[in-house]
């Protein structure tokens, strides 16, 4: 043990001793007098010997009772007792004090911000662990002492016939409540994790997901029934196992529960408890090798080597190399794919894939792409998750499709000797999303912008069967343009005279009007497609890009069909309405934006029930609802479990707190508004008047 979870342990020692010295106290309290009033009745009826005997077995019991509270007050009765009365310790109190740190840096920090706060809780007010004084009970059992004292010498005619004091099958009369004595917990995780089944002595645990969880409970007074309450509204019963309640559910996700007893019992902690299912994580890959996503190759290679890494939490399943090989050009690319089973070097947790690809027997040639990318499964049950590595692309240009270098600012590319297809540009915008996470901002803002320019080139090529031979905005706006006439013999006249003009989609004669309205929106998607990647956003260029692929292809097989032109149709004029000023039905385009609605959240409502001074009743309800609809709200349990605090005890100030705690970082985001500029203070008035030719009206 270390010399700060040392210093934590003496105060914790000795509240530990008070609490075991109250609780002997307590049972001699109870014992002694009635111990003394039955020997006096033995000591009539029997003798002597027989009150000896009584007192002799009153301190027995008081020894047994005393070694059974030492041994029930011990370092593990300490850390439940410290959670149990200091919720700011989180249920981390056996942290706090651990032998050993704990592995890894969110522990570590958990460990030392736990015993920040109870380093200060022990400084400012010792938490009472001990038993309170059962006043009302020591009181009934002194006064029934008293009783069996002064009518020993009328009870002398029934013997050895001892009274026994009744035991209430529900709640007693002192209103202590029902206690659980023994609460034992066995899970079994999923046969696929691996995991041995293991039993806390506790009914908060944490176990993966699919979990089958066996309670056994034994309370200290008899029950009709006993029952299992979860936040979702199910219910578990528990059967009678001689003086045990059993039961047993498979738990798939974090829940919240409480115990409930039958008839007019009641529990004297009904607090709830905690069942945190960690949930299977799916394989994590990494790639070792190749260091980028694309690889550019100049000359033909023999071979290519890979090398990746899986991890898993549980265990690894199948992998599987998948590698598709996109040959041609243009939009007759053709594509050839495959699949190889891959054997890794490792254990179930963690392996290594390595391998090399022979390069001419999978037919690559110069102008093909060969994307290759591994799939993972891991063992969860009944289905597998599957992860997918980043698109890995080795690529040999074709003869004469050399790019230029240095000059993006300017011109991008220097005659292409071939335009890239939609097919292409889709890949590699697929690629460079898959490898998002693995690059820069620079080199996600550089590589989309080489593909926007790609896109460019590609719907300035489709433009030209629309008569679009140059670039001049978006490919469906007509833009008008006046200039002096050209003077007589330029080439602009000639043109103009005698020449056919392309660049005008209404003369283009190649395509009929249906094929021209297909084009025309490809083009548009190319366009959308290209302002998204200028702009770094491969992830919404993907769905224009594979609309123009779409039309593309519907153009190349589209007949010659006829539509009728359609215009704008306008609503029939009211001639009645003219002049009247009636104005019901108009809408003002120059009214100001709708105020934002936020969503079904509670949040907002909570809080403001939270904050009121007056101190009402906060309604939960609408809350469990919602959380019920968003399970994966961050810590959705204790966001319940402080909620049924407040819920079970209204006037609890730190119940509020604690709540409106977790509340506030589930607010929905403001919307934006425009910040009011800051006005300078008197020194900053002062430095502006003082500026050459800024008069005090404009400083102001």
């Amino acid at each position: 043990m270390n010399g700060d979870a040392a210093a934590l342990w003496r105060p914790l020692a000795a509240l530990r001793r008070v609490a075991l010295r109250r609780a002997l106290l307590i049972d001699a309290a109870a014992v002694l007098p009635l111990a003394l009033g039955l020997s006096a009745q033995a000591a009539v009826l029997g003798g002597a010997r027989a009150a000896a005997a009584v007192l002799l077995a009153a301190l027995l019991g008081l020894v047994a009772a005393a070694v059974a509270h030492h041994r029930r007050h011990d370092r593990r009765w300490l850390l439940q007792a410290l959670d149990a009365r200091c919720p700011a310790l989180e249920d981390s109190s056996a942290l706090a004090v651990g032998a050993t740190p704990p592995a890894g840096t969110l522990a570590a920090l958990q460990q030392a911000r736990i015993r920040a706060r109870l380093a200060g809780q022990l400084a400012q007010a010792a938490p009472q662990l001990r038993r309170p004084w059962p006043r009302r009970r020591l009181l009934r059992l002194l006064a029934v002492a008293l009783l069996l004292v002064a009518g020993a010498p009328l009870w002398s005619r029934l013997g050895a016939a001892l009274p026994a004091l009744p035991q209430a099958a529900g709640q007693p009369a002192d209103g202590s409540g029902t206690r659980i004595v023994l609460a034992r917990l066995a899970i079994q995780p999923p046969a696929y994790t691996g995991l041995p089944q293991h039993t806390v002595e506790a009914l908060d645990a944490a176990l993966p997901a699919g979990s089958r969880v066996d309670w056994r409970l034994t309370l200290d007074r008899r029950a009709d029934a006993v029952a299992l309450r979860f936040h979702d509204g199910s219910r578990l019963p528990l059967a009678r196992d001689g003086t045990a309640w059993t039961g047993s559910r498979v738990i798939d996700r974090a829940s919240l529960y409480r115990i409930e007893l039958g008839g007019a019992a009641a529990l004297a902690d009904d607090r709830g408890y905690r069942l945190d299912a960690r949930a299977d994580q799916p394989p994590e890959i990494l790639v070792h090798a190749p260091a980028q996503t694309l690889t550019v190759v100049d000359a033909a290679p023999a071979e290519w080597s890979l090398d990746f890494e899986a991890r898993d939490d549980y265990g690894l399943g199948a992998a599987e190399l998948s590698l598709r090989l996109a040959q041609g050009a243009g939009d007759q690319l053709k594509l050839r794919e495959q699949r190889l089973p891959l054997d890794g070097d490792g254990d179930d947790r963690r392996r290594r894939y390595r391998t090399t690809l022979d390069l001419k027997a999978l037919g690559y040639a110069q102008g093909d792409d060969l994307i290759v990318q591994l799939a993972v499964s891991d063992r969860r049950a009944p289905t597998p998750q599957r992860s997918q590595s980043p698109s890995l692309i080795l690529r040999w240009p074709a003869a004469g499709g050399a790019l230029s270098e240095g000059l993006e600012g300017a011109v991008q590319k220097v005659a292409p000797a071939y335009f890239r297809s939609q097919r292409q540009i889709i890949l590699d915008t697929e690629a460079l999303q898959a490898a998002r996470p693995t690059i820069s901002a620079e080199r996600l803002l550089k590589d989309a912008d080489a593909l926007g320019v790609d896109q460019k080139l590609l719907r300035l090529r489709y433009g030209e069967f629309l008569g679009e031979e140059f670039e001049s905005g978006r490919p469906h706006e007509e833009t008008a343009e006046t200039a002096a006439p050209a003077a007589f013999g330029t080439e602009g006249d000639l043109l103009h005279d005698y020449g056919h003009v392309h660049n005008e989609s209404e003369a283009a004669t190649l395509m009929d009007p249906a094929t021209k309205q297909l084009l025309r929106a490809a083009l548009n998607e190319m366009w959308q497609a290209e302002l998204q990647l200028r702009q770094a956003r491969p992830d919404a260029a993907l769905p224009y890009e594979y609309k123009a692929l779409t039309l593309i292809k519907q153009v190349q097989q589209a007949e010659r069909i006829h539509l009728a032109r359609t215009g704008l149709e306008l609503p029939p004029f009211d001639a009645t309405r003219r002049l009247s000023g009636e104005r019901a039905g108009l809408t003002d385009s120059s009214r100001a934006l709708d105020p934002r609605v936020d969503d079904d959240t509670p949040v907002p409502a909570l809080l403001r029930q939270l904050d009121d001074a007056r101190r009402l009743p906060v309604d939960t309800a609408p809350l469990l609802a919602w959380l019920q609809a968003h399970p994966e709200t961050p810590d959705a349990l204790g966001l319940l479990a402080d909620a049924d605090r407040l819920r079970r005890d209204p006037a609890c100030s730190d119940c509020r707190r604690a709540l409106a705690a977790r509340l506030w970082p589930l607010l929905p985001e403001p919307a934006a508004a425009v910040t009011a500029r800051r006005q300078p203070d008197a020194a900053g008035r002062a430095w502006l008047e003082a500026l050459p030719g800024t008069a005090p009206e404009t400083a102001r």
